[in-house]
């Protein structure tokens, strides 16, 4: 067992160690109340900078004093003097102060700086070419990109999470959702480059029986998109990813096929996969989805830019 030194026990360590564990209870009002006072050298000169009434002014220095335990200032007809303890405080008071001020600049500088969130289902080129215009055009903007996945979207915009988002195939949204149609673009089946079906040209929906689909850990969502896609009901879905990237992993490791938007080769090609255009299926359509709720001035422009920027790439 681990003994107490007598020394512990001695009256003044006692003392010391008491007086180690108090508190001075200070605030940074009643600081800047101190260093006005000290600057001005007069209460009621400091008390008119400080827009307060002379009496809350002394009032203020009378309680730091009290909490110090030390007389600071030195009161007399012709205005007020800082004591030996007054002027060591000063300049501790002085940084204390000048930190406070430096962080409500700060916190200006944030709350005047717009941000927008936008979140993302899968990147495309489309979506780059907005955000790079986007940038270009409001550099004075905060701009956030939060990936959301297949089935996190409708949630991350009720909670505000996100303040837009880029979504394939929106589908039928809650009243309190709007949607606004980008583009649309054809398919493509993703299957690992060993694949037979990789060398053919293009392929079309009755290719596909017997296939394995890799989807998403939300297997009767992506179920029924795929059945929206392909028009057949039997499809054998195996639900272990959680994002994009896994399905394509997943895909080339041969465990499965997938359906893609026509532009995935330029943002996902890597050895080991192939993408074999979809003949005979509608086009998917991405949409910027937002709240029905007044959005932001800078996320209305943010809107309309991304239609702008998309037009311009179609009549490229």
């Amino acid at each position: 067992m681990c003994r107490k030194s007598p020394e512990l026990d001695k009256p003044w360590t006692r003392a010391v160690r008491v007086r180690l564990a108090v508190v001075i209870d200070v605030t940074a009002h009643q600081l800047r109340v101190f260093v006005a006072v000290a600057r001005h050298g007069h209460f009621g000169r400091a008390a008119e900078s400080l827009h307060l009434a002379t009496s809350t002014l002394s009032e203020n220095v009378a309680t730091l004093e009290r909490r110090i335990g030390r007389r600071l200032f030195d009161r007399g007809r012709s205005g007020a003097s800082l004591t030996p303890e007054g002027v060591e405080l000063l300049p501790l008071a002085e940084r204390v102060v000048d930190g406070i001020d430096a962080i409500a600049a700060w916190g200006q500088r944030v709350r005047d700086t717009p941000r927008v969130r936008v979140g993302l289902m899968v990147t495309t080129p489309r979506f780059r070419a907005v955000m790079t215009e986007a940038a270009r055009e409001r550099p004075d903007v905060q701009w956030e990109i939060r990936q959301l996945g297949f089935d996190g979207w409708v949630a991350a915009l009720e909670r505000g999470d996100v303040d837009c988002a880029f979504v394939a195939e929106a589908g039928p949204l809650p009243a309190h959702l709007h949607a606004e149609s980008l583009w649309s673009e054809g398919l493509v089946l993703v299957v690992p480059e060993a694949h037979p079906l990789a060398a053919q040209p293009s392929v079309e929906v009755a290719d596909l029986a017997g296939e394995t689909f890799i989807a998403v850990h939300d297997p009767t969502g992506e179920h029924a998109w795929l059945q929206t896609i392909t028009g057949r009901d039997d499809l054998k879905t195996m639900a272990v990813a959680h994002s994009f990237e896994e399905v394509l992993e997943l895909c080339g490791a041969g465990l499965g096929v997938n359906i893609a938007g026509a532009s995935a080769p330029e943002s996902f090609a890597r050895p080991g996969l192939a993408f074999v255009p979809l003949r005979g299926v509608p086009d998917v359509t991405t949409s910027l989805c937002f709240a029905r709720e007044q959005p932001t001035e800078v996320v209305r422009e943010f809107g309309d830019l991304a239609h702008a920027v998309v037009e311009q790439i179609a009549r490229a």
